[in-house]
């Protein structure tokens, strides 16, 4: 599905290549005017805020992956952990899809990453003791929304959602990135245990 399609997104920024750091391949570099879908012009705080939000991830305007968060941080703070994936103890999701976004950077294309906003709804939140009002943000019925509305257009998963798409040969990771994967966290394991014998 090509990114024109889809009525709710708006661009935060482009992915390229990380010429600089030591471990990481893709760096993210934000949008300086950012504009929602309806073309109002965004405080780009809106990038640390913490919101209920979908991010598409995009290749040559072909939409790859749909994903969602509310974390602390915001949309940065989510961003961050694929940027980030080639240090500490990253989950294979944002270790492939570093490792996959590299690939397609590699390969010329171009790799963007657009976001759909819930908005807060408030509401009453039950505590141990008792309730009080508070805002809350849908982002993860948004995101099985933007789910559906993509397989009932193109009757599968986008390409990216390995673990969605079905079991099989062709809905796992690929090899080369579950290998490349298992080797880093072998490589993590030896230099965890060289420092706790240095301790």
């Amino acid at each position: 599905m090509n990114i024109k399609e889809v009525k709710t997104c708006f661009k935060v920024a482009d992915v390229v290549l990380e010429p600089i750091h030591p471990k990481n391949f893709i760096k993210f570099n934000y949008i300086e005017n950012i504009f929602d879908e309806n073309g109002q012009k965004l405080d780009n705080k809106i990038l640390r805020k913490r919101v209920g939000f979908v991010y598409i991830i995009v290749i040559n305007k072909i939409i790859k992956k749909i994903g969602g968060s509310q974390g602390k941080g915001g949309i940065k703070s989510t961003m961050n952990f694929y940027q980030g994936a080639m240090q500490g103890g990253p989950s294979i999701r944002s270790f492939g899809i570093h490792l996959l976004i590299k690939k397609e950077l590699d390969e010329g294309k171009k790799v963007e990453f657009y976001v759909i906003v819930s908005k807060e709804i408030k509401t009453e939140i039950k505590g141990l003791f008792g309730s009080e009002k508070g805002f809350v943000v849908a982002y993860k019925e948004m995101e099985e929304k933007c789910n559906e509305d993509y397989f009932s257009v193109e009757h599968k998963y986008p390409d990216w959602h390995f673990q969605s798409r079905g079991r099989g040969a062709g809905y796992r990771w690929p090899e080369w990135v579950r290998k490349s994967y298992e080797k880093y966290r072998v490589q993590n394991a030896k230099k965890a245990k060289k420092k706790s014998k240095k301790v």
